[in-house]
């Protein structure tokens, strides 16, 4: 299959978080949210109407690809990293950033 542009991945990944059981957070992901007070909610809502803040990675350790999605939510600037292997459904929360502080 061919690599997608971004403009399609960052769509499959706001179709793919609008089931939120496709969304799986890691211990990483959840120890950065407790850190910067963000709740699942604001990650959800990042992963369904924010974009790219830069370009999608390839992923060093497996095939998938590090898209960093970002949004003014409840008052923050938050950055969700997720790992995404197109065209499956399930995106995987790798780490949550505030994006002023950070």
């Amino acid at each position: 299959m061919a690599k997608p542009s971004d403009r399609q991945l960052e769509k499959h990944i706001k179709q793919s978080a609008q089931d939120s059981a496709s969304v799986i957070f890691t211990k990483h992901a959840r120890l950065r949210m407790r850190q910067r007070f963000v709740n699942d909610p604001m990650v959800l809502e990042v992963l369904r109407l924010g974009s790219f803040a830069l370009p999608p990675e390839p992923d060093m350790k497996n095939p998938g690809l590090l898209c960093r999605m970002q949004r003014y939510v409840a008052g923050v600037q938050v950055a969700v990293v997720v790992y995404v292997e197109y065209p499956a459904t399930n995106l995987v929360v790798v780490t949550v950033i505030d994006v002023k502080k950070d």
